[in-house]
């Protein structure tokens, strides 16, 4: 039995690469990039109007002139324009080129017009103001933000908002990226039937993939498909031979432990899947097993059938790529060496902490009881007595973080 970090970067190092595919503007979603994004033209592309007002010549400004004749308006969207005459100004948008032969401009708030002519105020003129006042004063200079060459975003950057945002500016509508992989989400055990069938009383609904399923979903993973296997070892062997080469990556639920019925572990090996580790220490969550089919790249993971643990397990090790600490709001004591997962409540305080609220569970079979919360601490194995407002590494079950919860 091997411990978390081992664990974790055990499947980090194991997981086989699955190439690269194509994302869209269509499509967006928080990839990996594959590619450098590279400014296609100077950011901005010409010397840009922050303010709307007045543009003028600042040597003319400089000399005195105070007053200007108004000889057009200059709009975002259209060509630049020019001035000939610098005792005349043109009326400006923010957004649009600056004049030619113009560089300064006087925001409207300072300026009156009238008659065709604006005025520069005098209360926004005095000595103190006009000495403020610089050559391209609310310009936004041409080639300030990038250079055409410049990397905008590097090669393997996890796509967000912003990113697009920059993958649209400079024209990629298609992107290159690591490809999602295409998952086989399986739950097993005789004693499961479908969702829509009325269990017998010995019977339960099949509910931890589709748990897992919606967590997939919502972290970008949406090529998955189910599939249920009885506790027959032909039935799994000739469902994995199908598979191997259809899927990138098989999540079991179930029939991963120590029991009579769990066939897993002894059918993948026999059928020359290389195991990379079978029991972690965890709570919940000890009977966790990884491996990879080397020949088809195609990698294995079981999870325990316990509805906690699968879940828990899931999200520890596939879906929680940031690292964020929450306090915890009460003192734990857990005498057991194993890292400790503990779903809890979050709390966002008024001083903007997070606060971690342990949720009482009297096993990890007792799904319900995850309705009330946000995601789980992690409690380290090296302590016994976790004492409230320490910070623990917290796992959300909601990609973006925990919505926030009541304020104290």
């Amino acid at each position: 039995m091997i411990h978390v970090e081992e664990a974790l970067a055990i499947l980090k190092r194991r997981l086989p690469h699955w190439g690269k595919g194509s994302a869209s503007l269509s499509e967006v979603g928080a990839f990996a990039t594959r590619e450098s994004l590279l400014a296609d033209r100077d950011y901005p592309p010409f010397d840009r109007v922050m303010m709307d007002g007045i543009a003028v010549s600042f040597s003319a400004y400089r000399e005195g002139q105070r007053s200007f004749r108004i000889v057009g308006v200059c709009a975002a969207g259209v060509p630049q324009k020019e001035l000939t005459d610098p005792s005349t100004c043109f009326e400006v948008m923010t957004g649009a080129p600056l004049p030619k032969f113009t560089d300064l401009v006087i925001p409207y708030e300072e300026v009156t017009l009238t008659n065709g002519v604006a005025t520069i105020d005098p209360d926004a003129d005095n000595d103190a103001c006009s000495s403020l006042r610089t050559r391209m004063q609310f310009v936004h200079l041409k080639g300030s933000d990038a250079r055409e060459g410049d990397v905008l975003l590097p090669a393997g950057a996890s796509l967000n908002g912003p990113h697009w945002g920059i993958a649209a500016s400079v024209g990629a509508g298609v992107l290159q990226v690591d490809r999602r992989p295409r998952i086989n989400l399986i739950s097993t055990g005789d004693e499961l039937v479908p969702v829509a069938q009325t269990p017998l009383d010995f019977q339960i609904r099949r509910s931890n993939v589709h748990a897992l399923k919606a967590s997939l979903a919502l972290h970008g993973h949406v090529d998955v498909e189910l599939s249920h296997l009885s506790d027959d070892v032909q039935a799994i062997e000739t469902h994995f031979e199908e598979s191997k080469s259809r899927f990138d990556l098989l999540i079991y639920s179930g029939g991963v432990s120590k029991g009579k019925f769990d066939h897993l572990p002894s059918t993948w090996k026999s059928l020359g899947v290389t195991e990379c580790f079978h029991g972690v220490t965890q709570r919940p969550g000890k009977p966790l097993w990884f491996g990879v089919d080397e020949k088809n790249q195609t990698a294995v993971l079981g999870l325990p059938g316990n509805p906690v643990s699968s879940l828990v397990s899931l999200h520890r090790y596939l879906l929680s790529p940031h690292e964020v600490h929450a306090q915890l709001a009460e003192e734990i004591v857990f005498r057991k060496d194993l890292t400790f997962f503990v779903p809890v409540k979050l709390e966002h305080t008024r001083s903007g902490m997070l606060r971690a609220h342990p949720l009482k569970m009297r096993n990890s079979g007792e799904f319900s009881a995850l309705a009330g919360s946000d995601g789980f601490l992690e409690l380290p194995r090296e302590g016994s007595i976790f004492r409230a407002g320490e910070a623990y590494r917290y796992h959300s079950w909601h990609p973006f973080g925990s919505p926030p919860g009541s304020s104290q």
